[in-house]
């Protein structure tokens, strides 16, 4: 049976090659639908004869050439009179078969009426046996299965179809083949596009008049032009320069900062040079006193604000939470204000640079609940931030 059904797969496939071509292609995006009939051959340990096997197969085409497709196939087989009961008489298991795959398939020559493919796939079966018969062995198995076939467009739209399938029963270890022809329908698909005529040649072009060089192509001849390798597409001025709009030294294409106000020196990228200087100073439990330990932090600060002398500068006083709000609000004060004066009196800061702003307890930067975070609350901050001028 099983060389009988490859033999006629192989004939027909043979009178597509030589039939009259009909023009039409495997399209990519194309959907099909193919009903399909023919044999199929169980292997031996099965104890079934070869049957028809009927499916239906839904593909599509991800390109002309690679394919999906899901298939759903029937068959009902008889069994053979291999199967033995243990006083030595026979009996025919005969079984029904629901089989369900799916393939990738690669087509060949997809521009012709006649395409050849190879196809794998995963899939799985379930195999029923009579159940008024002994030892059956129901059940859904786990199935791989390669082959090939042929696709004959004998219309636009339509073909004629022959598959041969090995199926290998995982489960099992049996190996199962598969022969059957079918109708392809497809829908959709891209058409292929038509090839037009060369366009003709263009006319010999009139002979160009004489220009002025112009080398880094800035719209600015070479003779007038005081900046002569500008790089392509940037802008320039009337001596073919680069645009520097707030004229910071930096032309407009490299400057990362364009608006930098005229009076502050910037760095390579245009921007602004910044500086920034942080206070901070830690004080004992109820105490206001500065500790000569922070002689050099202040006086890092005064240095920066004699530096900058159109700067100024806001202290912030803090406490931990032991004590009453209204008595850390005045504890944090007197904090503030001594740090205030020693900037004043030591280093000749200008009062009226400097602010002092008491928070008291609110606004603690660790837990109150230990001795080393009440020491951290304990604290007078400042951060200072300029920019420097020319």
């Amino acid at each position: 049976m099983k060389k009988k059904l490859l033999f006629c797969l192989c004939g027909m496939l043979a009178v597509a090659i030589l039939s009259t071509p009909s023009m039409a292609a495997n399209l990519a995006k194309a959907w099909s639908i193919t009903p399909y009939a023919g044999g199929y051959a169980f292997d031996d340990d099965e104890n079934l004869d070869p049957a028809p096997v009927y499916g239906l197969r839904i593909g599509y085409n991800i390109t002309k050439e690679w394919s999906i497709e899901a298939a759903v196939d029937y068959s009902k087989a008889d069994g053979d009179d291999r199967v033995y009961r243990g006083n030595g008489s026979s009996y025919k298991n005969d079984a029904k078969m629901l089989g369900y795959r799916l393939e990738g398939l690669y087509n060949f020559l997809p521009d012709t009426d006649v395409v050849l493919f190879i196809a794998a796939g995963i899939g799985g079966r379930k195999l029923d046996y009579d159940k008024g018969s002994q030892n059956s062995a129901d059940g859904h198995d786990f199935a791989l299965d390669y082959g090939l076939g042929f696709k004959w467009f004998f219309m636009d739209n339509i073909a004629l179809r022959g598959d041969a399938r090995h199926i290998f029963i995982t489960d099992e270890n049996n190996n199962n083949f598969e022969f059957t022809l079918g109708l392809s329908f497809f829908f959709g698909g891209e058409k292929p596009k038509a090839e037009l005529p060369p366009p003709p040649p263009p006319p010999k072009p009139e002979p160009a008049p004489f220009v002025e060089p112009d080398s880094d192509g800035d719209g600015v001849i070479d003779r007038l032009d005081q900046c002569p390798d500008t790089p392509a597409g940037v802008i320039v001025d009337e001596v073919g320069c680069p645009i520097d709009t707030d004229r910071d030294g930096v032309p407009d294409y490299l400057d990362k900062c364009p608006d930098t106000p005229i009076e502050l020196k910037v760095d390579k990228d245009g921007c602004p040079i910044r500086v920034t200087i942080n206070l901070n100073v830690l004080f004992d439990f109820d105490k206001s006193d500065v500790k000569p330990k922070y002689h050099s932090e202040i006086k890092r600060v005064a240095d920066y604000m004699n530096a900058y002398p159109w700067e100024k500068a806001t202290l912030e006083g803090h406490t931990d939470s032991r004590g009453t709000d209204a008595y850390n609000q005045k504890l944090s004060q007197r904090r503030v204000d001594a740090i205030k004066n020693y900037l004043v009196d030591k280093f000749g800061i200008g009062a009226d640079r400097l602010t002092a702003v008491g928070y008291g307890e609110s606004r603690p930067i660790a837990t109150n609940d230990t001795d080393e975070g009440r020491q951290l609350n304990r604290r007078v901050q400042a951060v200072m931030e300029t920019y420097i001028r020319r």
